[in-house]
């Protein structure tokens, strides 16, 4: 005997603070790419608006990372976004202490 097709009705929908959060991830990701390939052409030599970039990349990571955790926490949502917005911004900002702490020691 064949079973009857069943759907699955949800009203579940994307949370803004996570798309928001995602985007400030995907501009930061990129930021900090053109920031590291710019230097690396300039034979390892960062100029001061690299350093710039780098702080502002930080500023938006850390606020992307608490809109995303914040959108995780909400209710009837899909997480897609939430999760994606952790990881990006969690690694940007891993990124940043990363290349502060080797622009002191070296």
């Amino acid at each position: 005997m064949k079973r009857p097709r069943s759907y699955l009705f949800t009203a579940k929908k994307q949370s803004t603070k996570a798309l928001i959060a995602t985007s400030l991830g995907l501009i930061s990701v990129i930021s900090m790419s053109v920031m590291i390939y710019l230097t690396y052409k300039n034979e390892g030599h960062a100029e001061l608006r690299y350093g710039a970039v780098a702080f502002v990349c930080l500023f938006f990571s850390l606020i992307g990372l608490i809109l995303a955790i914040l959108s995780r926490r909400e209710p009837d949502r899909w997480y897609f976004f939430s999760y994606a917005g952790i990881i990006l911004n969690g690694a940007v900002v891993a990124l940043c202490f990363v290349t502060m702490y080797l622009g002191l020691v070296v």
